[in-house]
Parts: structure tokens; C-alpha cells; sequence
């Protein structure tokens, strides 16, 4: 379990309960807004961005197995971005090996476990603003 962090929990809490709101075309949207199509496309175990814009235009329904790798993203990029990151630096981070995920970039350590590596994608997501 993570060290409780009661500031950053709250906000996590905050954007979780937003996304939780969000119907699938909205969240793929704002996620692809923050993290770009080719990121996103990654996430959802897609080979090209199409899907990606067919989930944003509500054309395609997002799979469940999908929709949480996606979900878990959003949490994580809008909290980065409330704590000051820009977009390009989130899409870095996303992409980058970080030594809190065992040398594997965030967007590879929500896909191969998205619900064991919540905490740790968090607590590393926090240090990208410290």
C-alpha cells in the first residue's frame, strides 16, 4: 500500500470521481488532448489512432479491458496536469522509464497491470511536480 499522502489523495479522489462522470467518448477525448492519439492508441492495445477517434466520436464503444487502462491514464495525466505539468511534459513522463516502476515507463506499467500498479503510478506520477 502507498504512504498516505492526504493532498495528493484528495485531488486523486476529485479527478477519479470526475472520470468516473465521464461517458467513454468525453474521457478518451480529454485523455487524447493531454497525451496525444499515438499514447492513447497505445493504451487501448490499438495499432493505429483510428480507434482512437472513433472511441472520442462515440462511433466505437470502448472495451471493458480498455476502458480501465484508459480510465487509470486520465486519473494519472489529470493529476499531473492540476499539479503543473504540461502536456508535453505528461506525455514524456508517460513514455519515459521511471525507477519507481521498475525502470518501466508509466504507460507500459498500466497496461500489464493496471490495478496492482495504481499506487505506484501515482506516487511516481506526484514526484514528476517535486
Amino acid at each position: 500500500m502507498a504512504p498516505e499522502i492526504p493532498s495528493l489523495n484528495t485531488a486523486y479522489d476529485k479527478i477519479a470521481t470526475r472520470s468516473n462522470a465521464l461517458n467513454d467518448a468525453v474521457l478518451v477525448e480529454e485523455l487524447r488532448d493531454l497525451l496525444g492519439s499515438r499514447l492513447v492508441a497505445y493504451l487501448a492495445g490499438a495499432s493505429s489512432t483510428t480507434i482512437v477517434n472513433d472511441y472520442a466520436a462515440g462511433a466505437v464503444p470502448v472495451p471493458a479491458k480498455v476502458h480501465g487502462h484508459l480510465r487509470l491514464a486520465y486519473n494519472i495525466a489529470a493529476l499531473q496536469q492540476q499539479l503543473g505539468a504540461s502536456p508535453r511534459v505528461i506525455q514524456a513522463w508517460f513514455q519515459g522509464r521511471n525507477p519507481r516502476l521498475g525502470d518501466r515507463a508509466p504507460a507500459r506499467a498500466i497496461l500489464e497491470a493496471p490495478t496492482a500498479t495504481t499506487d505506484h503510478v501515482l506516487i511516481a506520477a506526484a514526484t514528476l511536480a517535486t
